[in-house]
């Protein structure tokens, strides 16, 4: 009786020694970064741009419909969300675990014996042996291996649910910047077309003047030149077109096309106001990719319990119960064919060839460099949010430079044509004029453009669009 006692005590103490280096996970939260953003203007306040929905961030019309397209339509999301419905059905399969096993299984025998043999014929030959059993197995869950595999799938669940946000971010905010860079296009487009309106009435200026000897041949030649010059960017423009209307067609799985959009946009209207970065902790919940690389780390830490589990031993409750009978008529001769066995088991891996310490420390491994990895995707975001804070600030100083420039040329160009005409100033003044408002026109675009692009990756790298 003493030694039964003894034997329950040594026992709980093993089943509360390794329950205990089971290790519960804790969220490394910001990991140790105080911040992750240079600098930003108003990243003292709870207030974050990544909490607006993509509908209401993206006002345009046009835009929202081919978004809603890309979201419904996009093969990379089907993908993604075809994985998460795999990573469901292994959760279900984690959580079946938990639950004994069952099997049914059924045989027969029939034989007879030689006459001329060692072994007694039978008495009435053939010899039939027939056989129904069910047999069940059931691990008990001691050391939380199972609990521990549950918890790292349901981890790698939430990561894939997250990978499929952090699809829907990236698609929505490439149908928006491809979406901008058309309207940019448009805009340089109707700048050139004017240009070139602009150049023709310019080369029957110099016409004219050649005609009342106020102007020679070449400068006839060189209007003409430029004018060449202007409409050559047409085909440009036109080819970027029809790219960008392409690329936006793969986005929302479809042949290429042409893209309806609007013609009234205002580039610099685009979100004027400064955007909220909030505060860094808040790409914790808001960056899809971040809380993927948060969730990843946390699966690699149940799958180390599960292989610090597997070093203790395995408790397993097993059974068999069936009919077993000589002959088909005794085999409905029940209770009497009935047979059944139970068995309760504890099982010590002590030689396995390192197997199990190999396993635990390939986890523990595989958990740090998770755990790296969540570093360095806050470095990432907060580096993303950076440089485009960086990029809008900068960008929209020389845009206002600009504007001032091609305010000057325009003036510069109008007053070089009155000179012309008059006769106090030369072709070339005029020409020089005429091609400084063009190129800086649509540098000035490009900039706009710029800008814009750079406030689609900052609602990006903040973690907006998937909402």
């Amino acid at each position: 009786m003493k030694k039964n006692i003894y034997s329950v005590f040594v026992l709980s103490g093993m089943i509360a020694f390794c329950a205990c280096s089971v290790q519960k996970y804790n969220s490394p939260g910001m990991a140790g970064y105080k911040t992750v953003f240079r600098d930003s203007i108003n990243g003292d306040t709870a207030k974050n741009s990544a909490a607006i929905a993509w509908k209401d961030f993206y006002d345009d019309p046009y835009l929202q419909k081919l978004i809603t397209e890309a979201l419904d339509s996009n093969l990379n999301i089907r993908m993604a969300i075809v994985k998460l419905n795999q990573a469901a059905q292994s959760v279900k399969q984690s959580n079946a675990a938990f639950l004994p096993t069952l099997n049914a299984g059924v045989s027969g025998t029939l034989s007879d014996n030689s006459k001329y043999g060692n072994t007694m014929p039978a008495a009435h030959p053939p010899f039939t042996d027939l056989k129904l059993s069910l047999s069940s197995s059931w691990e008990i869950d001691v050391w939380n291996k199972l609990s521990s595999a549950k918890k790292a799938q349901q981890a790698l669940y939430l990561q894939q649910q997250s990978t499929v946000n952090a699809v829907k971010t990236q698609i929505v905010a490439n149908v928006a910047s491809a979406y901008y860079q058309l309207i940019m296009l448009d805009k340089q487009k109707l700048i050139t077309n004017r240009s070139i309106d602009s150049y023709t009435k310019y080369l029957e200026t110099v016409k004219s003047l050649k005609k009342s000897a106020q102007a020679t041949e070449v400068a006839v030649l060189q209007a003409k030149a430029q004018l060449a010059t202007a409409k050559a960017y047409l085909p440009q423009i036109e080819a970027s077109i029809a790219n960008y209307e392409n690329y936006l067609c793969v986005l929302l799985g479809k042949a290429p096309a042409v893209i309806d959009r609007s013609t009234q946009i205002d580039l610099m209207a685009f979100h004027n106001e400064l955007l909220a970065v909030g505060l860094p902790v808040q790409l914790l919940s808001n960056r899809p990719d971040v809380k993927t690389a948060e969730l990843v780390l946390r699966a690699a830490h149940e799958q180390f319990n599960v292989a610090t589990s597997a070093m203790y031993p395995q408790f397993i409750l097993s059974g068999v119960v069936g009919s077993d009978a000589k002959g088909i008529t005794n085999w409905f001769n029940l209770p009497s064919s009935l047979f059944w066995n139970a068995i309760a088991g504890l099982t010590q891996p002590v030689l396995n060839g390192r197997t199990l310490k190999t396993q635990k420390e390939i986890a523990r491994l595989q958990e740090e460099s998770a755990l790296l990895n969540f570093k360095q995707s806050l470095l990432t975001a907060g580096n993303e949010v950076s440089n485009a804070l960086a990029s809008i600030r900068y960008s929209t100083q020389q845009a206002g430079f600009q504007k001032e420039q091609v305010d000057a040329l325009k003036k510069a160009y109008e007053y070089s044509q009155e000179l012309l005409v008059n006769g106090y100033a030369t072709y070339l003044e005029v020409l020089s004029a005429q091609n400084s408002v063009l190129s800086s026109e649509l540098a000035l675009y490009n900039t706009y453009n710029t800008i814009v692009q750079q406030k689609i990756t900052l609602y990006r790298a903040l973690g907006g669009g998937w909402r």
